[in-house]
């Protein structure tokens, strides 16, 4: 008797405790097209142009000026911390956005390059 007791007592926690997680829903204040200009030593060494999502996921090109054209994968946070990287070359852009603007530095993985990169939301 007091099996069925113990049963009967914890069967409502099971279902209260198994209830369904729902999903976060970020909606980032960021979404939409983004392009602007990376710079090495106050030149431009390229233009990138990326599509920010609803999530904050970060997708788009770079293109340097000898006319090579790589993707850019990254993040931005709800309160505009940006990150991305150039993958197939290892360039790393770290900075911060606002609603329509967003600026910050790059570096690359092998080296000790670094420079500024700057965007606007179109």
């Amino acid at each position: 008797m007091k099996k069925l007791f113990l049963i009967l007592l914890c069967l409502p926690l099971m279902f209260t405790s198994c209830k369904k997680e729902e999903k976060e829903n970020l909606d980032s204040p960021y979404v939409g097209y983004w392009s602007g200009t990376y710079f090495y030593d106050g030149d431009v060494a390229g233009l990138w142009s990326a599509a920010i999502s609803t999530n904050g996921d970060v997708n788009g090109t770079a293109l340097n000026i000898v006319g090579e054209e790589t993707n850019l994968n990254g993040t931005v946070t709800t309160n505009g911390y940006f990150t991305a990287t150039l993958v197939e070359i290892g360039i790393n852009f770290i900075g911060q956005l606002s609603s329509d603007t967003g600026s910050g530095i790059w570096n690359v993985d092998t080296n000790s390059e670094t420079g500024t990169w700057d965007l606007n939301k179109e």
